[in-house]
């Protein structure tokens, strides 16, 4: 089995994994061969990596390769740290100038050098932008952007995408993608290609994971709930394929994290918009304080609206808390979704329904 949730690469192995998303890579070949920008949304673990290195290894097998350049954005937090990071995996080593402007004028020279006398579109694939250095960068510098001689492929999480595309960011991206869930034959597929069930293979793999009936195997007979129940994003389906295969003694009965996946987004759908986006950028996050900087720049929030807002989430029993001491002062508070094997919704009385 290959069960991992990192995303895939773009290598002929990991494509074989990638199912699915043939609207969005068609729309995003189009756009940027039509020189225009793209802009991917979606929640964490939906598979906007998988989905950008996937377009990265379909062009590179085409006639007429796109000349992509791939940059990891999600520490940027300012459009000076996105353009240094952009020029860091252009020239690695090379000295850069302190100011947003002087860095695109950096970036334009250097895609000028290196696109001379070469055939095709340069893209510029930016995965994982925050909501102030994407606004920044794609917004009030969009107009020296434009004139830098690419074209651009750009992820956030649906969390950031509203305040990413105030105006005039918005104007960017003319091709907007949103990766919704996957349907259930996608859900299907994606098992197919990563079970490697022992005995025979082929069309009895098939059958465990769409449901039919004649299959003796009943290791598997849970698959097709787990398709049914937990299709959202590749990551929760693969959470919950790892909990139901990690113990033989598990089997159809111990859908705890498929469960808890139900009941958390039920409950995360009668909480206010703030509280949705939180528990978004803390289940991507992990552990991470009120005062985390990670935090308080993806979101553009101060400390004391996310612990207004961590509140909300802990009187739904949606985050844990614990303490970490620093060896000075108080121990710092820190916060996380609560897996969805571990939630359990709170009574009427608002004691948590704890087995």
């Amino acid at each position: 089995m290959q069960l991992s949730g990192r995303p895939l690469l773009d290598n002929a192995a990991d494509h074989a994994l990638f199912v699915g998303r043939d609207d969005a890579l068609a729309r995003i070949d189009r756009a940027l061969r039509s020189g225009l920008n793209c802009l991917v949304v979606g929640d964490p673990g939906s598979g906007k990596t998988s989905l950008v290195r996937a377009m990265m290894y379909r062009t590179g097998e085409s006639s007429h390769p796109l000349r992509v350049t791939y940059v990891r954005a999600n520490e940027a937090r300012s459009a000076t740290d996105l353009l240094a990071a952009i020029l860091t995996v252009l020239r690695p080593g090379r000295p850069m100038q302190s100011s947003a402007i002087g860095l695109l004028d950096d970036l334009a020279a250097e895609l000028a050098d290196a696109d001379a006398g070469e055939p095709g579109i340069r893209v510029m694939v930016v995965d994982d932008v925050g909501a102030a250095a994407g606004a920044e960068l794609f917004g009030a510098l969009r107009d020296e952007l434009w004139q830098v001689g690419a074209q651009w492929l750009v992820t956030t999480s649906t969390a950031q995408s509203s305040s990413l595309l105030r105006p005039p960011a918005d104007v960017f991206f003319e091709t907007r993608i949103e990766l919704g869930p996957l349907t259930e034959v996608e859900a299907a597929e994606l098992l197919r290609r990563r079970i490697d069930a022992p005995g025979s293979m082929g069309s009895d793999r098939e059958s465990l994971v769409v449901g039919t009936d004649d299959t003796d195997d009943e290791r598997y007979a849970w698959l097709p709930a787990a398709v049914g129940s937990a299709r959202e994003t590749p990551r929760r389906l693969l959470d919950v394929v790892r909990e139901l295969t990690a113990d033989p003694a598990v089997g159809g009965l111990g859908f705890t994290t498929v469960t808890g996946l139900r009941s958390r987004s039920a409950a995360l759908e009668q909480l206010s918009r703030p509280a949705r986006m939180l528990a978004q950028e803390l289940e991507a996050l992990g552990w991470a304080s009120a005062s985390d900087e990670r935090l308080l720049v993806r979101m553009g929030w101060t400390r004391p609206r996310v612990v207004q807002v961590i509140a909300e989430l802990e009187g739904e029993g949606l985050v844990e808390m614990r303490e970490e001491s620093t060896g000075r002062g108080r121990p710092r508070k820190l916060y996380r979704l609560t897996p969805a094997a571990q939630y359990r919704p709170p009574d009427s009385s608002g004691v948590r329904d704890v087995p």
